[in-house]
């Protein structure tokens, strides 16, 4: 039995994820760049772009055809060896042979070589550009898996320390040294915890479904992520320059070059529009021959079919000369048309740019931003963990009460996340200035990453 091509691909991908026991970044990424429709999308319509290209330079070479034909005429028609109006049904076939050269036609040949490079150049940039955007959105997506499975790590501990308070309360209750109202409140506390897991856990869910969707991997399949060894950020580290970078990245990005390209095909379309206000020049050769029943000899005979096909040969060769006198403005507003599009591409070229430019620019300052926030967070965590110890210890000696312990218990809580946040921040912003230094991070073979 014969097996869907859709079955076949679901056990591939269900092999190849069941081979695979862990998960790394660039693991991720190589799988969705295999994998991903979008990519598979781009690389056909480079494909197609390519076979454009070949058609055009195939275009400057002479047509040529070749026909036969035959048919049984009854009735009243005319005799194709006389001309004149028989009576008589008979058998007739002919031959041909044609070709046909354009031996000039404004350029409008050459420049649609040009324009399908561009163009074929175009789709190849395109198809790199798409690589990189399906880099960093599986990036995104895999930081914000990592980030909710820290995350709901956190939560689960500050549950749990709501639920060994809760112990502790109830033991202080029976023992006359706290009152009903705080057991109740530690009691509402750990709810609000116990929802704030249950939250984190369907986000977490949400953020793996985005991560394997972007792979276009099988659903039901375990996905365990190997999270990034944790960086190491200097107190004064050196800062990228924003310009600098822009003008390293523009030289080679993929998305500034598609643009660089689509005007580049758009200035050679105006030139195959400007073709139509030129004459064009034609050649043109055929040989014709054929058998008629009709043909016959002196002693009305038919003449035989070999001695016919010699005898009805027909050559012919000639040029022609097409001088365009008016069509009706449609030559002129093709070329308006076409300067209009090619103003057009320019534009979106210097919109593109600019927006590489400040998106650099934002990119330079969330890196440095990421840089102070986690050194500022790292020390709030401290902080608020030795408080936090504190605050304990006097909520069991009765010298604070339960609102103050959750306070500050909170308050560690979000001082945690503070410091994943940050740091997980700080990770997907140097591989981003990496890329704008021409860092592909996903290609590399030695990657640095370690099990935690």
């Amino acid at each position: 039995m014969k097996l869907p091509p859709c079955f076949l691909l679901f056990l591939l991908l269900n092999f190849q994820l069941s081979a695979q026991e862990k998960w790394t970044l660039n693991d991720c990424i190589s799988f969705g760049i295999k994998n991903n429709l979008q990519v598979h999308q781009a690389i056909l319509s480079e494909k197609m772009a390519e076979q454009s290209l070949r058609q055009s330079r195939w275009n400057l070479l002479p047509g040529a055809s070749a026909g036969a034909g035959a048919g049984m005429n009854f009735g009243r028609s005319v005799d194709p060896n006389t001309n004149d109006m028989i009576n008589t049904s008979f058998f007739n076939n002919y031959y041909s042979v044609g070709t046909s050269f354009d031996l000039f036609r404004g350029f409008s040949l050459q420049n649609q070589i040009s324009y399908q490079k561009f163009r074929k150049q175009a789709a190849e940039n395109n198809r790199l550009n798409a690589v990189d955007d399906l880099a960093f959105s599986i990036m995104n997506a895999f930081f914000d898996v990592i980030y909710f499975e820290e995350l709901l790590k956190i939560a689960t501990e500050q549950k749990e320390l709501s639920a060994l308070n809760l112990k502790k309360t109830e033991a202080l209750v029976s023992a006359g040294l706290k009152s009903q109202a705080d057991l109740l409140e530690v009691k509402a506390n750990l709810e609000k915890e116990e929802l704030f897991c249950i939250q984190t856990g369907n986000n977490l869910t949400s953020a793996l479904i985005s991560l394997r969707k972007a792979m276009n991997t099988v659903p039901e399949e375990p996905l365990e992520l190997v999270p990034p060894a944790e960086p190491v950020i200097l107190s004064t580290p050196a800062l990228p320059d924003p310009s600098g970078l822009f003008v390293h990245h523009i030289s080679w990005s993929p998305q500034i070059r598609q643009r660089e390209n689509e005007w580049q095909a758009s200035l050679k379309s105006i030139r195959i529009s400007q073709a139509a206000f030129f004459p064009s020049i034609r050649l043109q050769a055929a040989y014709n021959t054929g058998f008629y029943e009709t043909n016959k000899d002196a002693n009305r005979r038919v003449i035989p079919f070999a001695e016919q096909i010699r005898n009805n040969r027909n050559q012919s060769i000639g040029a022609y000369l097409s001088i365009p006198l008016f069509s009706k403005q449609m030559a002129r507003i093709g070329v308006t048309q076409s300067r209009l599009a090619s103003e057009e591409a320019q534009t979106r070229l210097e919109q593109a740019r600019q927006n590489l430019f400040y998106n650099i620019v934002e990119d330079c300052n969330k890196l440095e931003a990421a840089i102070q926030e986690s050194s500022q967070a790292e020390k709030q965590f401290e902080a608020d963990k030795l408080a936090f110890e504190a605050a304990q210890k006097k909520y069991l000696q009765g010298l604070i009460g339960v609102i103050e312990l959750h306070t500050v218990q909170n308050r560690l809580g979000n001082a945690a996340s503070q410091v994943l946040r940050a740091k997980l921040t700080y990770e997907i912003q140097q591989r981003v200035i990496d890329f704008y230094s021409g860092k592909r991070f996903w290609e590399e073979n030695n990657e640095s990453e370690n099990l935690k």
